[in-house]
């Protein structure tokens, strides 16, 4: 019996220690990363990635785009790096880099990244001034003879009287009309809205492109969730839009889904409802005044 305890015990032991390694063993996620993490349109940065098991390549997306594709060095898989170029045409912003690839078994991994394009800023150099020197060259004298010259009264003309003008240009008055709205989708940071403005009870939603694949996302306005969705296997995704409360003037609509995009729309009120108040307002106080009248004529 004390032979069975103790080997039971052992066994335990035994287990106990080989859990750990079994988990050591564990394999890490696919990841990229980009060096450097920003830079100007037109700039080149390196992507580098790990973890992707037997691969021997990985194709890049840029914002859901085809980008450029990396292959690992001879005799290593799952790794490597690849220079690529940022688009030339890239407006300042945060753009998402993902990597895919399907390894042996026939399973798709992938990882993701972001690059910033930064504003260019232009600088001017004025060249110095190119100064000229001419030889001087001699004078010849000549001595004339003396000649006998009459005198002559000196008239004296008077300067021309120089008039200036002044032009007073008056403020133009600025035009307090609201400025005229175009029913046309607004795009800003990658959101993209398919009404640029709506009246109370419009329907609204919105698209974005350049999400983490699968990744959740959340539209939020002025701090408060206005939708929900999630990105597809191309990091697009396509979610309606509710306010919570009506608030005349623009809004700013982000979208959180692995990074981060905006975009812009207007709530108009008509003033039609607030003119039927006042007309049912007034009516109802001539109907009550009446009945008053009839009372005390009676």
């Amino acid at each position: 019996m004390r032979i069975l305890v103790r080997t039971v015990t052992m066994a335990a032991l035994c287990v106990g220690v080989a859990a750990p390694a079994t988990a050591f063993a564990a394999v890490a996620p696919p990841s990229v990363t980009v060096a450097p993490a920003s830079g100007p349109a037109g700039s080149d940065f390196t992507i580098r990635w790990g973890g992707f098991a037997g691969c021997g390549s990985v194709a890049f997306t840029w914002a859901g785009a085809p980008f450029v594709t990396g292959t690992s060095p001879a005799g290593v898989t799952g790794s490597g790096s690849v220079v690529a170029t940022a688009p030339a045409d890239a407006k300042p912003g945060t753009y998402a880099i993902a990597g895919t690839c399907t390894n042996p078994n026939g399973a798709k991994e992938s990882g993701g990244s972001r690059f910033t394009v930064t504003v260019t800023t232009t600088t001017t150099t004025t060249p110095p001034p190119t100064t000229t020197t001419v030889p001087t060259q001699p004078v010849p004298t000549t001595t004339p003879p003396p000649a006998t010259i009459p005198t002559r009264p000196t008239t004296t003309t008077p300067p021309a009287s120089t008039t200036t003008t002044t032009t007073t240009t008056a403020d133009t008055p600025t035009s307090s009309a609201p400025p005229s709205v175009t029913d046309e989708p607004k795009t800003n940071g990658g959101l993209t809205l398919d009404h640029s403005s709506v009246q109370p009870g419009d329907p609204l939603s919105a698209s974005g492109t350049g999400c983490e694949p699968g990744h959740d996302v959340t539209l939020t306005s002025d701090g408060e969730r206005v939708g929900t969705g999630r990105a597809d296997s191309g990091g697009a995704f396509h979610a309606p839009v509710e306010f919570t409360k009506i608030e005349p003037g623009r809004h700013t609509i982000t979208a959180d889904c692995g990074v981060v995009l905006t975009g812009v729309v207007d709530q108009a009120v008509t003033s039609s409802a607030n003119d039927y108040s006042s007309t049912l307002l007034v009516l109802v106080f001539f109907v009550l005044g009446g009945i008053v009248f009839v009372r005390f004529a009676y």
